[in-house]
This record gives structure tokens, C-alpha cells and sequence, in this order.
């Protein structure tokens, strides 16, 4: 064994790099996923800040479209934004699943070139060994780690606060601040009132005076004065007054 994998050490290594990285972006998929599961469930206090942009966007979507939101795929749109640096979900999938086939490719050629070099079956036949191992533990840690059942672990729990929880606040929100608005147009509009009512009853006063400074005047002249029973009520509120 030990003449073996020094004879194919390149291709052997080769191999176990790339089923290495296959298996890696399975997990940081996984530890990425598992993370924002934990966090979506205190969603309202949460400082992931891909969470909160996803709250911030979905309250601009529902102040603009007046409560009509499809929760649905504004999540589906949400899950295809979730990246890992600057790889999507998808593209880390992508490139598990290729890197597992680099593997099995190197191990292939391996055997390939052993055989070309003279090596019989039984000679290469480690490297068959080795693909099946390779194959079983990348599906082994694909099923551990269960990329897809938490991507719609994460999915309903998104769902569910949005559509059950924020939605809600939001209408009693929207309800509060119309409640609240239609009071203070009530107090704006009681407090113009009680300024025209104020400017009418100045210019009611300054009405009485002129009036009675004229008759005052008259009287001085020598000229008899008729004063009419409405202006004369007038001129006693202004004295009293």
C-alpha cells in the first residue's frame, strides 16, 4: 500500500483535495444555514444584518404597496439573495457537487495512467476502493449536514414572521398613527375657530367705538343726534365693556 501511494502520490492527493473542498462547502453551507435559523427565531431583537435588511425591505414593500405583499416570494427572492462572501447558495452547491467529480476524475486518470505504466487491475484497484470511499463520505456529510431541510427550515420560520407577526404590528401601527393624525387635525381645526372667533369679535369692537366716537362728535357741534336703539345698546356695551 505504502508502494502504491508513493508510486500515484499526485493523483492521490489531487484526489483528496478536491473531495476535501466538496465536503467543505457542504458544511459552511450547513453552519451558514443553521446560523440564520437560530437567529430568524428572535427575529424582531436580531442583529444579523442580512435579517434586518430582509425586515427593513419587507416593511418598505408593504408601506408601498398598501399592505399587498405575496410573504411568498418576497422569501423565495430573500433565500436567493443569501450569500456566502460573494457566492450564492446555489453556486456553493454548484461547485460541491463539481469538486466531487474532480475527485473521482483524478482517481480515474490515476488508475488510467497505472495501467499505461504496465500496473495490472489488482494494482489499481485501490483507487476503485477509494472512490467508493470518497462517494460515501461527501453523501455521508451532505446527510448530516442537510442543506435542503435547513434552507426550508429557514424559509417557514422567515414566513411565519412576516406574515403572522410583522404583518400584524404593521396594520396596528398604520391604525395608531391615523387615529393620531385625525386628532391633531381635530385640534387644528377647533384652534382656527377659536381664531376667527376672536378676529370677529375684535372687529365687532372696533365697530362700537367708531360709532360712538361719531356720535360724541355731533353732539359737540351743537346738532341734534337721533341715536337708533341698536346703536345706542351698542355704545352702553362699549362703555361697559
Amino acid at each position: 500500500m505504502q508502494a502504491f501511494i508513493k508510486g500515484h502520490a499526485f493523483f492521490i492527493g489531487m484526489a483528496m483535495l478536491f473531495l476535501l473542498l466538496s465536503i467543505l462547502c457542504r458544511f459552511m453551507t450547513g453552519v451558514l444555514l443553521k446560523k440564520l435559523i437560530r437567529e430568524a427565531e428572535n427575529m424582531s431583537a436580531t442583529d444579523n444584518k442580512l435579517l434586518k435588511q430582509c425586515k427593513l425591505k419587507f416593511q418598505n414593500c408593504y408601506e408601498l404597496n398598501a399592505g399587498a405583499v405575496n410573504v411568498e416570494v418576497f422569501v423565495g427572492k430573500f433565500m436567493q439573495n443569501i450569500r456566502l462572501g460573494r457566492c450564492s447558495l446555489r453556486l456553493i452547491g454548484q461547485l460541491a457537487g463539481q469538486f466531487l467529480l474532480l475527485s473521482v476524475f483524478a482517481e480515474g486518470i490515476g488508475a488510467c495512467v497505472g495501467i499505461v505504466h504496465g500496473e495490472t487491475l489488482k494494482d489499481v484497484l485501490p483507487y476503485y476502493l477509494l472512490t467508493f470511499l470518497s462517494l460515501y463520505l461527501f453523501f455521508s456529510v451532505s446527510g448530516l449536514v442537510d442543506v435542503q431541510g435547513k434552507q426550508e427550515a429557514l424559509r417557514t420560520t422567515v414566513t411565519d414572521f412576516l406574515e403572522n407577526r410583522m404583518t400584524g404590528r404593521m396594520e396596528s401601527v398604520k391604525k395608531d398613527s391615523a387615529y393620531l393624525d385625525e386628532v391633531e387635525q381635530r385640534a387644528a381645526d377647533r384652534e382656527q375657530e377659536a381664531e376667527q372667533g376672536t378676529a370677529l369679535f375684535s372687529d365687532a369692537m372696533q365697530g362700537t367705538e367708531t360709532d360712538a366716537g361719531e356720535a360724541e362728535s355731533d353732539v359737540e357741534d351743537g346738532e341734534p343726534v337721533e341715536i337708533k336703539p341698536e346703536e345706542e345698546l351698542g355704545i352702553l356695551l362699549g362703555e361697559f365693556l
